[in-house]
């Protein structure tokens, strides 16, 4: 399907965090002759519409207070039509990037794929784009805490915290548009991996992209790009493809955790996990013991990010103070 300027149409791909899966899905989509891939790896678009949202209502409000606003949506209306400046951009950088390589013909898709790994400010996502589709990623958070401390080193505990606050926010997304089933549908990382073919008939449905001109042979045998698994030794994440071999397996990241990483993961969310239907690891034993131990963490952690907050405000003000004391002896 597309637009009556014969532009691509926009599938949008929201990963719940950073090593969800959504640069596999993205090469995954890119298989299929009526889609393109944007010619921005990672938009962020969606991640930053507070500040669009912010400007949308300061408008508003001023049309109000002067008391010549029409009886018309007009919040609405803005909301949309600078959503569809972000679709323009979109395309016009595709087409940009496709000039750039001049010895190659641009593909005529009907779909462009853009993606992004974070689900924040995933309520205004409709607002702005109230007609196009929507996948939304999601990784059992176990796994992915493990995989962002061995990419990019990033501590577990505020990993956790993160992986239970953007499941929230998906939770809370289901909930305020839940007339807009057929608009978005959330894919699980851990299907796409095993159920490859299954899950893209699915999601190629969902999209309503033609199955028969899909290489669903090429997708499962699809080249890993960026996995944690092929990090260079102690060095970062490179986003060469890989050959995928027969050992490789993503859904094992946390086969060496002790029971006191999933106690504390069990802690912060548990209720997350089970609101996506992944299966939290019990234990048995002393319960009031473990209760203990994890409000001890909590108060440690409490203590860091006040610690934080302190040094963060005292270079603040030792910047501002330097400045001032300049500023007066010159």
């Amino acid at each position: 399907m597309t637009n009556e300027h014969n532009e691509p149409d926009i599938i949008f791909i929201l990963g719940i965090m950073p090593r969800s899966g959504t640069h596999f899905l993205w090469h995954l989509l890119g298989l299929h002759p009526d889609c393109d891939k944007s010619a921005i790896p990672e938009d962020g678009l969606v991640s930053k519409s507070d500040f669009i949202a912010r400007y949308v209502n300061l408008n508003y409000h001023v049309w109000q207070s002067e008391g010549d606003l029409p009886a018309i949506p007009a919040r609405e209306l803005l909301m949309e039509s600078l959503g569809e400046g972000l679709k323009i951009f979109l395309q016009r950088a595709r087409i940009a990037a496709d000039q750039l390589t001049a010895d190659q013909a641009p593909k005529q898709a009907s779909y462009l794929v853009t993606k992004f790994p974070q689900v924040t400010n995933i309520d205004k996502f409709f607002r702005l784009f109230p007609r196009e589709k929507l996948l939304i990623l999601v990784r059992d958070g176990r796994d992915l805490v493990e995989s962002i401390n061995v990419s990019f080193r990033y501590g577990r505990e505020e990993a956790i915290r993160d992986w239970a606050r953007a499941a929230r926010r998906i939770v809370a997304f289901e909930k305020k548009w839940a007339e807009a089933k057929d608009r978005y549908c959330i894919v699980k990382y851990e299907q796409l991996h095993t159920n490859t073919e299954q899950e893209m008939r699915k999601i190629l449905h969902f999209l309503e992209l033609d199955p028969g001109s899909y290489d669903f042979k090429e997708a499962i045998n699809l080249p890993v790009v960026g996995s944690s698994v092929f990090k260079r030794g102690e060095g970062d994440v490179h986003w060469t493809p890989v050959s995928k071999t027969h050992d490789f397996n993503p859904l094992s990241r946390t086969a060496a955790w002790t029971r006191r990483r999933h106690e504390r993961f069990n802690w912060l969310a548990k209720e997350e996990l089970l609101l996506f239907g992944y299966e939290p690891k019990g234990f048995t034993g002393n319960r009031f013991a473990w209760s203990l131990w994890n409000r001890l963490q909590d108060t440690r952690y409490g203590i860091r990010v006040w610690w934080r907050r302190l040094k963060n405000l005292c270079w603040l003000v030792g910047r501002r103070a330097r400045n001032y004391f300049k500023r007066k002896g010159s």
